[in-house]
């Protein structure tokens, strides 16, 4: 190990980055272009390797079924949204496209959310294990943002907040309903994990909205980390003054 180095490269790095204390958070934005390895088991290290493709692969087809569930009840034209116990109105299936994209734009602000205020949380200098957690879940992401297995999220840590989504959903809307809304959301979060990948290894043409996306993307990781949350779009960041300067590259 290096004398500068606060880190053994050789070893796994989630049981050391705790010791880190007060070092860790500018250490953890110093970016790096080279491999991480977390766990020294390899079935624990390759739980937190993702292939992008997997994320459509195993979200789409839910993501057509229960539109395509959702469509077909709301077109029986017996969906009814009780206001009060003598009154209600019908939900026609013309509504389905409006709840989806009400899904879409929930997300969207899950997405800023998660990212802004769970991700970029600074642990506690003197807590190891908040520390480590945080490194798990993105920290080690900003350390190395050019490692490709680990920039979508696992299939199995994305059905915890899908799942709690849908529940969320269910419990505040009818069951219809409820599922429209989810499913315009999870077309959001696929969405999401698709443009995150091609932010880093895409090659947007000069001048397109990707373009700009991506130029966003790369100030935050390597100019602006406590700023520019927004990954799909800058729209959250505009209201929460988080929105980084606009730079020509």
């Amino acid at each position: 190990m290096c004398p500068r180095d606060l880190v053994d490269w050789r070893k796994p790095l989630a049981w050391q980055v705790g010791h880190l204390g007060e070092k860790y958070d500018a250490w953890v934005h110093q970016p790096v272009d080279r491999p991480i390895r977390l766990f020294g088991n390899p079935l624990l290290e390759a739980g937190t390797k993702t292939s992008w493709y997997w994320v459509p692969v195993v979200w789409l087809p839910i993501v057509f079924y229960y539109s395509w569930y959702c469509y077909t009840t709301l077109a029986k034209g017996t969906t009814r949204l009780e206001l009060t116990s003598d009154f209600s109105i019908p939900i026609h299936k013309y509504l389905f496209p409006l709840l989806f994209l009400m899904g879409w734009f929930l997300w969207s602000f899950i997405e800023y959310c998660i990212h802004r205020f769970v991700f970029h949380m600074k642990p506690p200098a003197h807590n190891y294990y908040l520390i480590t957690i945080h490194f798990l879940l993105h920290g080690q992401h900003h350390k190395s943002p050019f490692d490709g297995a680990r920039l979508v999220f696992p299939p199995g840590l994305a059905s915890l907040v899908v799942g709690s989504f849908y529940l969320i959903l269910l419990s505040t809307l009818p069951q219809i309903l409820g599922t429209s809304v989810f499913v315009g959301g999870l077309c959001g979060y696929v969405v999401y994990d698709m443009i995150h990948y091609y932010l880093h290894y895409g090659s947007p043409k000069k001048g397109s909205y990707m373009y700009g996306l991506k130029a966003y993307h790369v100030k935050h990781h390597f100019e602006h980390q406590k700023a520019g949350f927004g990954i799909t779009s800058t729209f959250w960041d505009h209201p929460f003054n988080t929105l980084i300067p606009d730079e020509k590259f």
